[in-house]
């Protein structure tokens, strides 16, 4: 538990730091400056890209997480984990870019749009390429135990640096269609400083050894990689097929729109992405070692602090919602319920904790397949049924509801096939006292008329949220883990205070 909540702990914080990057590039510096189009040209990328990720891994990486346990051993380089996954991504990279050859007509099928995407299409290979590696050579960093390097590099540089190269398009040094090059370049980076990394681990070899490879193996692994394989690119539907349909339904402007809406219901579930990258190795090795009671703990607390903190973020959103967009152009203001809708289905998320990471590493992990198929159905019928009805607010609705499905047939799998079943007391405790901290915060006077006073405003009610919830919190004692990090920043802050 200490390795978790050290590497969670640090890990947030780069998560976090990279949302405010990310914050001041897709808030102020991408809807100031660039077309909604241009925006929406750069997510539509970023969605195939990633949904190409996932089918080009082959599921090596899930199933080498499951299974480095058969595989770990420095003295012999980790048995040739490394020259596996690099073959195994390789060859897969290599069909999925001819399949994306063959099918680009489709993929960029617009009505009424002009040649953007087409003219950009093919930038989607080197992106894919590099996060291809980079998780790889992060995965194998993670069941090594060391999974701050990859959420720093992953998290905080590399939106530094798109922050960082989007400077060259407001000072006019490029326009977009050159700028999109050094987009390339600025995403791609952080594959090299990972790379590096995983070099300093003890036991790195990018030797081939075929040692382990016996057929009974080769048939659990490759099983397990095939499995996963439809639930990775389900998860990748989920998270990303919304823009790809609204796109394709509605316009790139659109798209972009929703895309800087949608940002803050990924900022939400920054801790328990962390929360779940420090977890997994643990939870392998807990039920290698048939150690249910750890996982069972592991899985209650982690349901209470993401909450918690995403319970938090939420106030902090919702209270200057308003504000927000005060800084934006104008036609962004469309986005607001997109916000609103995609946070409280976030919470929900937040609240079920770590189920689909404890399902997935199970014996059960079947389960966690079949009811991914299901969820590839609902969520692309959720979006044809709710985009043309909708718009934006459509995919907004479509997306929260398959979050909820998929969360609570997850919950239910685990409670029903583990016995575990993490909610307590302290779940309905947090709700409230957020609804409490919300609604007293509300009536605090607005601030506005200028964006020197929005500004104000914005900095004296997230204070007075954060002090507000923050005591509240503490006093009711939900979560010991967050009063002692609590606990221990006040020293800090003291301490630093008496030199």
């Amino acid at each position: 538990m200490n390795v978790i909540k050290k590497q969670a702990f640090i890990s947030t914080i780069f998560s976090y730091a990279g949302v405010l990057v990310g914050f001041i590039s897709w808030f102020f510096v991408f809807p100031n400056f660039f077309k909604k189009e241009e925006i929406g040209l750069l997510q539509v990328l970023l969605s195939y890209m990633y949904v190409m990720v996932q089918l080009s891994s082959l599921g090596f990486n899930a199933a080498g997480s499951r299974f480095f346990v058969r595989f770990r051993d420095a003295k012999k380089g980790h048995n040739g984990f490394l020259f596996l996954g690099l073959a195994v991504g390789i060859t897969g990279f290599l069909f999925c870019s001819i399949g994306v050859y063959f099918l680009k007509d489709w993929m960029i099928a617009r009505k009424g749009e002009n040649n953007l995407l087409a003219d950009n299409f093919y930038f989607l290979l080197p992106i894919t390429f590099a996060t291809l590696l980079f998780n790889l050579f992060d995965n194998y960093a993670k069941n090594l135990y060391e999974t701050v390097t990859g959420t720093f590099l992953s998290q905080f540089l590399q939106r530094f640096l798109l922050l960082a190269s989007s400077f060259l398009v407001v000072f006019h040094v490029l326009d977009f269609a050159q700028y999109i090059w050094v987009w390339v370049l600025a995403f791609s980076f952080y594959v090299i400083p990972m790379i590096w990394k995983a070099s300093k681990l003890d036991g790195f070899s990018l030797k081939p050894d075929f040692s382990l490879l016996t057929p009974q193996f080769i048939k659990q692994f490759a099983t397990y990689s095939i499995l996963t394989i439809l639930t990775g690119f389900s998860s990748m539907i989920i998270l990303y097929i919304d823009k790809i349909m609204l796109a394709e339904i509605s316009t790139l402007e659109e798209t972009g729109i929703y895309s800087t809406a949608a940002f803050f219901g990924s900022v939400m579930g920054m801790s328990l992405l962390a929360l779940n990258k420090a977890s997994a190795p643990i939870i392998v090795d807990s039920f290698a070692a048939n150690d249910l009671k750890n996982i069972d703990t592991i899985y209650r607390k982690s349901c209470t602090t993401s909450l918690i903190v995403g319970c938090w973020i939420f106030l902090g959103i919702y209270l200057n919602i308003d504000n927000l967009f005060a800084f934006l152009p104008a036609g962004y203001e469309e986005g607001k319920w997109v916000i609103i809708i995609l946070s409280l289905g976030k919470l929900f998320d937040l609240a079920t904790g770590l189920n689909g990471t404890i399902l997935t590493l199970s014996p059960y992990y079947k389960y966690d397949t079949y009811i991914m198929i299901s969820l590839i159905g609902l969520t692309v019928f959720l979006n044809w049924l709710l985009i043309p009805m909708y718009g934006i607010n459509g995919a907004a609705f479509a997306l929260a509801l398959s979050t909820i499905y998929y969360n609570a047939v997850r919950y239910a799998f685990v409670w029903w096939k583990l016995g575990m079943q993490p909610f307590t007391i302290d779940i309905p405790k947090v709700l409230l006292i957020m609804i409490v901290a919300g609604f007293v915060i509300s009536l605090l006077p607005t601030l506005g008329g200028n964006k020197f006073r929005t500004v104000i405003d914005i900095v004296y009610r997230s204070a007075g949220v954060t002090l507000l919830y923050g005591v509240i919190i503490y006093w009711s004692k939900v979560s010991p883990e967050l009063n002692g990090a609590m606990t221990n920043l006040w020293k800090a802050i003291v301490k630093l205070g008496k030199k």
